[in-house]
């Protein structure tokens, strides 16, 4: 009974999705590029892009991006790149700003902004001489709105991150200790 339940068991999480052999797209010099970072390469691109994740041709452009750099890389730790202390110092600081974006995204939550329809026919009025076509005409608000819109909110994102960071920075400086030196 005991070996029939470890058998079992087993099985199962052999034949788990898990626990399968990752889907290999490409092979570089032996190093093996799988769908999931595929995918993961794909995520990690703007925004604009993410609607084509699914169509063949942008997923195969990317893999050949991937294969590509891949073959650099290796080219370049086999010269030896990673050992000049310049580009030492250069991961060093890649990995310092990597680290905090992780740290921002775990604690500073975007919050939820919203742009009236108001607001963006005000900013179209302030700045109607701006919006014109190449005769000289005024576009109208109408054609603009969707644009004037989503650019209004993306600066009010950015605005209500930067002071989130900022407030985020401020709590940390409470608890550190920080002196700056000069001044």
């Amino acid at each position: 009974m005991k070996k029939a339940l470890t058998t079992a068991l087993l099985i199962a999480i052999t034949s788990t999705g898990s626990m399968a052999a990752e889907k290999v797209l490409a092979t570089v010099n032996g190093k093996k590029i799988t769908e999931s970072q595929l995918n993961r390469a794909i995520e990690s691109l703007p925004a604009r892009y993410q609607g084509l994740k699914d169509n063949p041709q942008f997923r195969k452009m990317v893999l050949e991006n991937m294969v590509k750099e891949e073959l650099l890389y290796q080219e370049a730790k086999k010269e030896g790149v990673d050992k000049d202390p310049k580009v030492k110092e250069e991961i060093e600081l890649a990995k310092k700003r990597i680290m905090i974006q992780a740290l921002l995204r775990k604690h500073v939550k975007l919050p939820k902004v919203e742009v009236s329809e108001a607001e963006a026919k005000a900013f179209y009025e302030k700045n109607k001489k701006q919006f014109v076509d190449p005769n000289g005409k005024p576009v109208p608000f109408k054609s603009l709105k969707p644009f004037i819109i989503q650019s209004l909110k993306q600066q009010k994102e950015e605005e209500a991150f930067r002071k989130a960071v900022e407030e985020y920075v401020g709590e940390l400086q409470k608890k550190g200790k920080v002196r700056i030196n000069g001044k």
